[in-house]
């Protein structure tokens, strides 16, 4: 495959069987190069371990439900290292292209499965989404990102970065791709519509005044009752995403402890340095994180119980330049975190979407109770 957009891992075709038949006949399938692949190798972003790799025996389970289902697999994509960055780039393989403004990051971590998808050299780009690692990238690159509810896909041959926040997701650039993909991987029935849309006021104070405007204008038009709320519980953003980080950079550190402490050397500075960051949290800083976000679960399920769906903007600020400074990536992947936190600490699915007729990155979200996946593709419906 000619492949400009540096989308793809450069590794020779293997053959991947595919049924002849099914809800996914005729679409094309990329998958993160953090899943197992029959045939290839799993470099997870990173070249020392892509040596130690071989090729492996095995497909991960999910890989095979969708191959099973009738999508054609046709190779697997780039990832920031170790999956663990929201922008897009890696020292190792580079830096995929955003088809839509070859100017800007693509987003990370799942950057080439979502070029893939926007470049339509792909239908269905599989990639994984820890901190956001599917809906950023959906959002820059103008596609729909599925983060599942965690646990309702299977996670086996895939490698872990941060196990409690870990899921398989899906970008399309259509919604009945997605909702084939849903169906094609036992996601359960749903209700065709929510009580209501809330509107969380202090996410949206966040962004250009301008998106939120027309987010907001876009919501209404659903005929589904929208109310909004000065916050949706306790906590602020800021206490939201630093519970976040802090159970995040343990649980990384967990996952790479035992190649970090044998090799340093073969990670990039900020991978690295952000390992090294969840080396030295002490446990009394873990144990307040988990109870933040425990106490953020049981608020949230509360709210959910009256049948709601809760709107956010997926985006905290544009997204900056390829060749902008180290600072300016720490800077926008902070202020998204604020926002794509709340999926994670809680497990509920979350599905972005852009809006038509906008120009630039203004990409709309809806979050909503565990195993509601499928409802949030009925709102979005409503909209689109």
């Amino acid at each position: 495959m000619q492949d400009r957009w540096n989308a793809f891992m450069p590794y020779p075709d293997a053959d991947v069987g595919y049924a002849a038949t099914g809800p996914l006949s005729g679409l094309r399938l990329a998958v993160k190069d953090l899943f197992d692949v029959a045939g290839y190798p799993t470099a997870a972003g990173n070249a020392a371990l892509l040596a130690a790799s071989g090729i492996k025996t095995s497909t991960a389970p999910l890989v095979q439900t969708l191959v099973d289902a009738g999508a054609r697999f046709i190779g697997k994509t780039n990832t920031d290292e170790l999956a663990y960055s929201l922008i897009g780039g890696n020292i190792h393989f580079g830096m995929p292209i955003n088809p839509r403004d070859p100017n800007l990051i693509p987003g990370g971590s799942s950057s080439g499965s979502a070029v893939a998808v926007a470049a339509g050299l792909a239908d269905i780009g599989l990639g994984t989404d820890t901190s956001g690692s599917v809906r950023l990238p959906a959002a820059v690159n103008g596609l729909i990102g599925w983060r599942p509810t965690h646990g309702s896909l299977d996670n086996r041959g895939l490698r872990p970065l941060a196990p409690s926040f870990d899921v398989p997701g899906v970008m399309t650039r259509s919604l009945e791709t997605m909702a084939s993909v849903m169906s094609a991987v036992g996601m359960p029935a749903a209700n065709d519509r929510p009580s209501s849309i809330l509107i969380p006021e202090n996410a949206f104070e966040a962004i250009d005044k301008d998106a939120a405007d027309k987010m907001i204008a876009c919501l209404r038009s659903a005929a589904i009752p929208v109310r909004g709320a000065r916050t949706i519980c306790s906590f602020s953003l800021d206490e939201l995403a630093l519970a976040f980080i802090t159970i995040l950079q343990r649980e990384a550190w967990e996952s790479n402890r035992q190649l970090f402490e044998s090799s340093p050397q073969v990670f990039a500075p900020d991978i690295a340095a952000r390992l090294l960051s969840g080396s030295r949290l002490n446990e009394e800083e873990v144990r307040e994180a988990r109870r933040i976000r425990e106490h953020f679960s049981t608020e949230i399920d509360r709210l959910f119980r009256e049948d709601v769906v809760i709107a956010l903007p997926t985006l905290a600020m544009t997204p900056p330049r390829r060749d902008t400074s180290p600072e300016s990536f720490a800077a926008f992947r902070s202020a998204c975190i604020k926002i794509l936190c709340l999926s994670g600490l809680s497990g509920c699915p979350q599905l972005a979407f852009p809006i038509a007729n906008c120009a630039g990155n203004v990409s709309l979200s809806f979050f909503g109770a565990r195993s509601v996946d499928k409802t949030l593709v009925n709102v979005v419906k409503r909209l689109l």
